[in-house]
């Protein structure tokens, strides 16, 4: 039946598409036409009058299928835009999960290295305490040991101060907080103080001392007896401002991952998409059959 073979090429011959599908729907038309005239012949008609008609009567069906094919063929190439786009989105993704990983392993590290400016917060407080008695005068071996704290933390002190509570009633009614922990608060005078020690060791004139004017350089506790007080040296100001910065306005773990939260965002929706699509393909292509 080269008739059939002729009209069914002239149909598929500007098709585009997959090869393999184009084949198979041909193939499928063929058999179809094949069928129609074989009933054709067994009711009386001829070979070519059979042909003729089954031809005639596929004529609406070949609108339908060339209609069929072109959006076929659309679609098609829609979805493989979309699987292109949603496996780019991915390499991405990938990329930037690498990178924000990366970037917040080294936070990590580097906030944890800092936190020692809090430990030492606790550590320093502990250890002056510790040395003080419940007497309302420092002693000749409390201010030795007093002096040995300063060195051991020497790199991050400028001055240790130790106040008497008495005295300073009005000033911790005011900053009751000092009482639970160590706190930047800005410092108390120190012509006030039972003892202060510096670089050089016990400083005798207090009333020259200039206290520190950053909000994060002075840290004070209290206890029912003595207030304990220190500042920073300013080459260790950056570590503690560092460290707060880091604390307080730090990046969080959105801000770190959010770029590949996006692009994996992206990479399933588009996923989903193509996914449809590609079932709606199917359902075409059995239309088509």
């Amino acid at each position: 039946m080269k008739q059939i073979d002729k009209y069914v090429n002239s149909i598929y011959k500007n098709v585009a598409g997959d090869k393999q599908e184009i084949e198979d729907l041909r193939q499928e038309m063929r058999s179809h036409l094949v069928e129609a005239v074989e009933e054709l012949k067994s009711k009386g008609k001829t070979e070519e009058e059979a042909i003729r008609i089954a031809i005639e009567n596929f004529g609406g069906k070949n609108q339908i299928i060339q209609g069929l094919s072109e959006f076929f063929k659309v679609q098609k190439r829609f979805s493989n835009y979309v699987l292109s786009f949603a496996l780019i989105f991915l390499v991405f993704g990938i990329f930037f999960l690498i990178n924000s990983f990366s970037d917040g392993k080294e936070f990590n590290k580097e906030f944890k290295h800092l936190e020692a400016v809090e430990q030492d917060k606790g550590d320093i407080m502990n250890e002056a305490f510790d040395v003080l008695n419940a007497s309302e005068k420092v002693t000749e071996n409390e201010k030795s040991q007093l002096q040995d704290i300063f060195k051991k933390y020497n790199k991050q002190l400028n001055l240790l101060a130790v106040f008497p509570v008495s005295g300073s009633e009005d000033w911790l009614k005011e900053n009751a907080v000092v009482r639970d922990k160590p706190t930047n608060v800005y410092p108390i005078a120190y012509n006030k103080a039972a003892i202060v020690i510096g670089d050089e060791g016990v400083v005798n004139n207090k009333e020259q001392i200039v206290p520190s004017d950053y909000d994060l350089g002075t840290v004070i506790k209290a206890n029912e007896h003595w207030i304990v007080q220190y500042e920073y040296k300013s080459s260790y100001e950056k570590t503690v401002e560092k460290y707060h910065q880091l604390k307080y306005y730090g990046p969080s773990v959105w801000s770190v991952y959010q770029l590949p939260i996006l692009f994996f965002a992206l990479f399933i929706v588009l996923g989903l998409i193509w996914f449809f699509l590609n079932r709606q393909n199917r359902r075409l292509k059995g239309i088509m059959s």
